[in-house]
């Protein structure tokens, strides 16, 4: 591992100021477990890490006026799984969270780290994608908000620039009568997933009709994507066994996967037809079971 500099700024705008000054290698620290695996390995060669423990306010699960979520990008994984907030309406993201490492990397790892790190893979983006989110950046001055489908540019790389933080992920209420699931496959339980799909399903009221719907695929393009085609299948649609085979089948279609050491892209294809359609079965059973009313 090369030297670099290391600094504990105490406010954002001090964060801010020290990656900007420190140039574009820069990076900042928050729970460390993917930069300093990096560095190790020497893939990353930062001239500096700016350390986020002593920043007030990243930290943090809060319910918004709204009544949706703020989310810190410095708090942890395990906070984000454990959190009686996260957990009465926006379950999904919890279980996502949980499914990520040990115990031990949740302990430490944060959701601002698993967005920032831009995995294709990441586990907490395609179930934030499929709840409406979107993420505050801040360059110490002014601060602004994209959703978070747009934050990722390719794999590794965001729309962060040299200088910027990305401070807070908001989530929106769940609608009404809507149910969210997260599917992932992998090949232990300490491996990067290989096909993860999020789906958010919105009935209309007193119906099994879907009202909205939202699909999101990762592991299996250069971001996390949304799937337009499958969700306009869905929409106006009542759920049945039919319509769940077709979507499915059309997420396969919408995938833009690649072969590498985890799986090919045909495998890849198939699983994401097949992680689609058990997430609509999971809304269907959720809404069979009188949840919906």
């Amino acid at each position: 591992m090369e030297a670099f500099d290391y600094m504990r700024p105490t406010s954002v705008v001090d964060a801010c100021a020290a990656l900007r000054e420190a140039g574009g290698t820069a990076r900042a620290l928050a729970g460390g477990t993917d930069i300093l695996v990096q560095m190790r390995e020497g893939k990353l060669r930062p001239a500096a890490l700016v350390s986020l423990r002593d920043v007030p306010g990243l930290r943090s699960v809060r319910r918004a006026q709204d009544g949706g979520l703020t989310i810190g990008a410095a708090t942890r994984l395990i906070d984000i799984e454990t959190s009686p907030d996260v957990l009465r309406d926006h379950a999904a993201l919890a279980e996502a969270a949980s499914w990520i490492g040990s115990v031990q990397v949740r302990d430490r790892a944060t959701i601002g780290g698993n967005l920032c790190n831009a995995a294709p893979s990441a586990d907490t983006a395609p179930i934030l994608i499929a709840y409406g989110s979107s993420v505050t950046i801040s360059d110490g001055r002014d601060e602004r908000t994209l959703p978070l489908e747009d934050f990722f540019t390719g794999p590794g790389e965001t729309v962060l620039e040299p200088g910027e933080l990305l401070t807070a992920i908001s989530v929106p209420p769940a609608p009404a009568r809507s149910h969210a699931k997260y599917y992932k496959t992998f090949r232990s339980a300490m491996d990067c997933c290989t096909v993860g799909v999020a789906v958010l399903v919105v009935f209309a009221p007193d119906s099994r009709v879907v009202e909205d719907a939202r699909v999101v695929l990762g592991a299996i393009a250069p971001t996390p994507i949304r799937a337009p085609r499958c969700e306009e299948m869905l929409r106006g649609k009542e759920l049945d066994t039919a319509l769940m085979a077709s979507v499915g089948a059309l997420a396969a279609e919408e995938a833009r996967p690649i072969d590498d050491v985890r799986a090919s892209a045909e495998y890849r294809r198939v699983l994401a037809e097949v992680l689609t359609k058990r997430a609509l079965a999971a809304a269907d059973s959720w809404l069979q079971k009188g949840a919906g009313a």
